[in-house]
C-alpha cells in the first residue's frame, strides 16, 4: 500500500512540474513574441509606403485630368486634397477664373477633415 501512495505523490510532483514553464518554453515565447512585434512593424511600414504612394499617384492623375481636359471644358480643375485624402472639382467662371461651384463643398471638406481627425483618435493603429 505504502508503495503505491509514493507513486502516486511521485505522479503528482511529476505533473505539477510539467505545468511550471521551463527556460526553453519562455525562451521560445519571447521569440514568438519578438517575431510578431517585427511583423506588426514591417505591416505598418508598407501601410504607410502604400498611403504615401496613393497620394502621389492621385496628384499625378489630377494633373493629367486638367491636361486633359483643359481642351475640351476649361472650366473645370481638379485638384487633391491631402488633408481627407479626396478629389476636388472647381467649376471656374471663364471671365474672372472664380470658384463657382466647389465639389465637395468647403464645409464638406472640413466636416470630413474633422471626422477623420476623429476617427483617427478612436481607432488609433498604435494603441
Amino acid at each position: 500500500m505504502e508503495l503505491f501512495s509514493n507513486v502516486g505523490n511521485v505522479q503528482k510532483s511529476m505533473d505539477y512540474s510539467s505545468n511550471v514553464p521551463n527556460q526553453d518554453t519562455l525562451h521560445t515565447r519571447k521569440l514568438e513574441n519578438s517575431q510578431e512585434m517585427q511583423k506588426d512593424k514591417q505591416d505598418e511600414e508598407i501601410r504607410k509606403h502604400q498611403k504615401e504612394t496613393t497620394k502621389e499617384d492621385l496628384q499625378k492623375l489630377t494633373e493629367q485630368l486638367n491636361k486633359e481636359m483643359a481642351p475640351l471644358n476649361p472650366d473645370i480643375k481638379f485638384k487633391y486634397d491631402d488633408k481627407v485624402n479626396e478629389l476636388v472639382v472647381n467649376v471656374m467662371d471663364k471671365n474672372t477664373d472664380k470658384v463657382i461651384r466647389k465639389i465637395p463643398s468647403d464645409e464638406a471638406l472640413k466636416i470630413m477633415e474633422q471626422m477623420r481627425k476623429l476617427v483617427g483618435a478612436l481607432f488609433d493603429d498604435k494603441g
